[in-house]
């Protein structure tokens, strides 16, 4: 069933003041009764809806009835947020049901409004209230209905101008963004009809036939206001992203001068290496091959200890074993090498040694080794 808002509107009964505070108090009105009344749609059309006993006259909206604000006219649903604006007043929470009708008591502090029923400008009470409607037609106390309003919660109670009998406000559609209006009178003369549209969060009185024109318009900034804000959340994201990509080159950046600094200290290396350290593998590799010979030596990817060994391997022999040796012992074997023969005294034949005389080198390089 949708869900709609009504308008309905009784008459002032006698009302008097408060000695002390000056309010103005209606007591015993008839808020609302069981009965079938009219209602015209939007397009012109009308349609008759019925207040069943079993709906308006309910526990629940006779407790919907009590501690209401009471408004100058309507302005669609009070709530907490608009209370301080429209609340000129309340309902007491003495609802209750007499007959075919719920009572209430009203209480209205406003001066301003008080002066206006007091004047008689304004001498009509209306219920605005939420209801279910029910397309479902039939017969009450005779009358015929099209429509049965369900589940009645009463908002609010409004001061209206004093109207004629039959005199009703309704709101049409769903919720508060629907339009109000108000039943024509048969003797409106050159008076022009006029309807209260909700635009723009607003309430606004519009002539009847400008109605199309404006929530027509209303929708097509709501449209526009939704596409601003879609485009407004794009710019938002690219520019997120932006800040991602500038963030990864600024790191990229810092790498690039990073690694630009560690190429120079790479060339500064090689640049030691090719001064006195290059002279003496040179130095060294020309030492070497003065042993091994420069035919079929390959010294490349050899160590400098590796050279060495070479060296005295092609002099002494495969015989020496290099292995768990230190390389003071490699360098020494090698420098020995290169020492020429001493030979003080006898210069003829060596005396007979005994022992084998590479136990005389192994000796000898050991001394070497041990710097003796």
């Amino acid at each position: 069933m949708p869900s709609v808002q009504r308008y309905d509107s009784v008459p002032i009964r006698d009302y008097h003041f408060d000695d002390q505070t000056s309010f103005l108090y209606v007591y015993r009105v008839p808020i609302a009764g069981a009965m079938v009344q009219k209602y015209v749609k939007s397009d012109g059309s009308e349609e008759m809806e019925a207040k069943l006993p079993e709906e308006i006259l309910s526990d629940s909206t006779v407790s919907s009835a009590n501690s209401k604000p009471v408004t100058d006219g309507h302005h669609g649903l009070v709530t907490k947020d608009n209370s301080h604006d429209l609340m000129k007043g309340f309902t007491a929470s003495n609802g209750h049901v007499e007959g075919n009708m719920l009572y209430n008591d009203i209480t209205i502090t406003d001066p301003n409004l008080i002066s206006q029923i007091k004047s008689g400008d304004k001498r009509e009470l209306s219920i605005g209230f939420e209801t279910q409607m029910d397309p479902t037609s039939g017969t009450y106390n005779g009358t015929k209905y099209d429509a049965v309003q369900r589940n009645i919660r009463i908002n609010h109670v409004a001061v209206v101008p004093k109207g004629r009998a039959g005199h009703e406000v309704r709101l049409i559609g769903d919720s508060a963004e629907a339009v109000e209006q108000v039943e024509p009178s048969e003797e409106k003369g050159n008076q022009m009809e006029t309807r209260v549209v909700r635009a723009d969060g607003q309430n606004i009185t519009v002539a009847a036939d400008d109605v199309e024109k404006i929530t027509k318009l209303d929708a097509d900034n709501s449209a526009k206001a939704k596409q601003i804000a879609d485009l407004d959340a794009q710019i938002k994201k690219l520019k997120a992203e932006k800040a991602q990509l500038q963030g990864n080159a600024d790191e990229a950046n810092k790498k690039a001068d990073s690694l630009e600094t560690d190429n120079e200290k790479l060339k500064e290396q090689i640049n030691h290496l090719k001064g006195d350290a290059f002279d003496e593998r040179l130095n060294l590799i020309d030492k070497v091959k003065s042993f091994v010979g420069d035919s079929d030596y390959d010294y490349h990817g050899k160590t400098d200890r590796d050279l060495k060994i070479d060296a005295v391997k092609a002099i002494k022999g495969d015989s020496i074993d290099f292995e768990d040796k230190s390389d003071a012992y490699v360098q020494a074997a090698f420098d020995m090498l290169e020492k020429p023969k001493q030979v003080s005294g006898y210069a003829g034949p060596d005396p007979e040694t005994k022992g084998d005389s590479q136990d005389v080198d192994l000796m000898a390089l050991r001394d070497a080794s041990y710097g003796y």
